[in-house]
């Protein structure tokens, strides 16, 4: 089994792009995990293919924008032998003028039957001025499979908001609260719990406005796991 983490903080006028290209054999494990707290422009490619019966891929990400900051994953899963699974789950929470984007891909070849494989994309606008397009898409020619995806754009919700003020909690305590609780589920899928605690309390700093930038790139990061 292959774990990999990929931890972005940078600064508004950096532009990161990155290609991942996977190919899995027989029952073997990957998990590819991303999460961007500071960013300029940044750009994922991630190709997978599932080569060898009884693979599994999981990936997943979040992103936290604000100002004019970008974001975009793209991804194509390739399922070619049977008896595979795939999993993505992204979360974006997009603040200012920031834009964001996703677009994944599950590709189910004929030989590919008893395929299961999920696709969802979640993204949180705080600001009215932000931007994010979702387009997770399923191309099937296997008719032995169970596969779906799914895409919700919304906001804070108001009556949560109301629950939480009316008892006593601030309302900018309130709005941490409920985007660290729409992200929690990504995170949770950290095995590694002192891992896990990490990244979460670097997401609380972020949306907290307490989050450092990296200042001269990964070698020199101001906060180091």
């Amino acid at each position: 089994a292959v774990s990999v983490y990929t931890l972005e903080e940078t600064r508004e006028g950096n532009h990161r792009f990155s290609n991942v290209y996977v190919e899995q054999q027989a029952r073997s494990r990957v998990s590819l995990n991303g999460l961007a707290l500071t960013t300029g422009v940044s750009r994922t490619m991630t190709n997978v293919r599932l080569l060898g019966p009884e693979a599994d891929c999981q990936t997943a990400g979040v992103a936290i924008t604000d100002g004019h900051q970008q974001v975009d994953n793209n991804l194509l899963v390739d399922h070619v032998a049977e008896a595979c699974t795939s999993d993505m789950l992204f979360k974006y929470v997009l603040d200012g003028e920031s834009r964001a984007a996703f677009a994944g891909k599950v590709l189910v070849r004929p030989g590919a039957q008893q395929t299961l494989s999920q696709q969802n994309s979640a993204n949180l606008c705080i600001s009215p001025t932000a931007h994010v397009h979702s387009l997770p898409m399923l191309e099937i020619y296997a008719d032995d499979v169970r596969c779906n995806h799914g895409s919700t754009i919304g906001k804070l919700d108001e009556g949560a908001l109301l629950y939480l003020r009316q008892r006593g909690i601030p309302l900018t305590e309130a709005r941490l609260l409920l985007q660290h609780a729409f992200v929690s589920d990504v995170l949770q899928r950290v095995p590694i719990e002192a891992l896990r605690q990490r990244l979460s309390d670097l997401v609380e700093r972020r949306f907290r406005g307490e989050q450092r930038h990296c200042a001269d790139g990964c070698d020199d990061c101001s906060v180091k796991l």
